[in-house]
């Protein structure tokens, strides 16, 4: 009020006045109005040229999308991109998914790793973590680690058993949490080996550790659901889908109660196809960017895709709804092959097992870590595809202990037999890989030394 009147009252008496104090005052009025206007555009300009910077990152860049609002106006909408742990990124978002066999226990694998009461009911019965601790730095190198559950397992404190009838320690559930792993498939030739109770015990073990998990079930209404997993880096989705070919002769209560992929010829071989696809389905309607599927096989120490991995593999791509399928149950490392637009895993041998001196079975003494990376535009389908695959060669020992261990030509952690041994099984196992004609751009033995060198330096 004060305000107002003074002006009032200097505008009554500005014809009395000199007119150049009016002058100057307009020109000083002026010159801050445009210098506060030069200081808006500046502050702006370098907000801008942060974002920029920014942008050019590997894991945070933000391009800026036009759209309309409902009154038809632009606006700036920021698109995140996701890259996630994978070395390169060719697309907006990535997910990389780390796969590795099968954990197959025998008593004289388990017995290396007992605690001092093998019947205590507390966790401490046996401690796996050293046999698993070797591939952590390979899992944090991933977005999302699977493995494959062989065997049904035991209830705390035993009594356990190994082949043919495995009721293993389920400790081991607990080293598979530890080490990294997100989610688990158990869809297996041995997932009936203690019926119903057995697949309880799994799925209970395995839930209180906080991994998901698909193959087999306690209930029906689970075995409908697919199991989709968020990828912890941002990226999107991905959906996992799995079938076993055999359950050793035996046969579920439900058929329900274990994912099957039976063979071509017998009479629910159709129906499995289906089940599988319609899975994926509605993997894809809850989200899902990306499915594979796990195929368990019964024909063992292959180092080549026999005719039921091709056919079923073949058949489950030609229906278009996985983007990747990989195989295990053959304790062998097997060729990768693209068929079509989709990649093939035949087999990945075994993570980690008992030792096997049969002359001619020294491929179950290793296996194959693969990382699959699928690159696309998160939430967007038809956009992603998989356009790497990185896999390592790996053996069952390191210097006579029971170790996952990486065949690597870095050897990250010193030699697993020897120079020579490790050379022989890492030159065998790259013939096998690429025996299908797997494309050398896309399919590339992983070294991980290099490429956290290669991260570290910019490149």
């Amino acid at each position: 009020m004060k305000r107002d009147d003074g002006e009032h009252y200097h505008g009554q008496h500005a014809a009395k006045r000199s007119p150049l104090p009016m002058i100057v005052a307009i020109v000083v009025a002026l010159g801050l109005a445009v210098a506060l206007a030069v200081g808006i555009w500046n502050v702006i300009g370098s907000h801008g040229g942060q974002g920029t910077r920014a942008g050019n990152t590997a894991a945070t860049a933000k391009p800026k999308a036009k759209s309309q609002t409902a009154s038809g106006k632009n606006t700036t909408k920021t698109v995140t991109e996701h890259h996630g742990n994978s070395p390169d990124c060719p697309d907006t978002d990535c997910i990389s998914m780390l796969v590795n066999g099968d954990l197959l226990f025998h008593e004289g694998l388990w017995e290396h790793f007992a605690g001092p009461n093998t019947s205590a009911t507390d966790g401490t019965a046996f401690n796996f973590d050293p046999l698993f601790e070797p591939m952590k730095k390979y899992i944090q190198a991933s977005d999302i680690a699977v493995c494959e559950f062989e065997t049904p397992i035991a209830p705390r404190g035993g009594p356990y058993s190994a082949y043919p009838i495995f009721n293993i320690p389920p400790e081991v559930a607990d080293a598979a949490r530890n080490v990294g792993y997100q989610a688990c498939t158990h869809a297996t030739n041995h997932s009936w080996d203690q019926g119903s109770e057995g697949i309880a015990r799994l799925w209970d073990t395995l839930e209180a550790d906080g991994i998901a998990q698909t193959g087999s079930y306690k209930t029906e209404a689970d075995s409908l659901k697919p199991l989709v997993i968020t990828s912890p880096t941002g990226g999107g989705k991905l959906g996992l889908v799995t079938g076993t070919v055999s359950l050793n002769g035996m046969t579920a209560d439900q058929d329900w109660q274990v994912d099957r992929l039976r063979e071509s010829g017998d009479p629910h071989h159709d129906s499995d196809i289906q089940k599988a696809v319609a899975k994926a389905k509605k993997a894809r309607e809850q989200g899902a960017d990306v499915v594979a599927i796990a195929m368990h096989s019964v024909q063992e120490y292959l180092d080549y895709a026999d005719s039921w991995q091709v056919s079923e593999a073949h058949e489950l791509a030609d229906t278009g709804a996985f983007d990747v399928i990989y195989g295990a149950g053959c304790h062998c490392a097997q060729p990768i092959e693209k068929y079509k637009n989709t990649w093939i895993i035949y087999g990945v041998g075994n993570a980690v097992t008992v030792t096997s001196y049969i002359p001619g079975n020294e491929t179950n003494n290793q296996g194959v870590t693969a990382r699959i990376q699928f690159a696309g535009k998160k939430g967007v389908a038809g956009s992603w595809r998989v356009n790497r695959i990185d896999w390592l060669p790996t053996a069952n020992m390191r210097q006579g202990e029971y170790r996952w261990c990486p065949i690597s030509s870095d050897h990250p952690d010193g030699t697993c037999w020897s120079e020579s041994e490790d050379e022989t099984q890492r030159q065998r196992i790259s013939k096998v890989i690429y025996s299908m004609g797997a494309d050398t751009n896309v399919v590339r033995e992983w070294n991980l030394t290099a490429e956290q060198q290669a991260k570290q330096s910019g490149k």
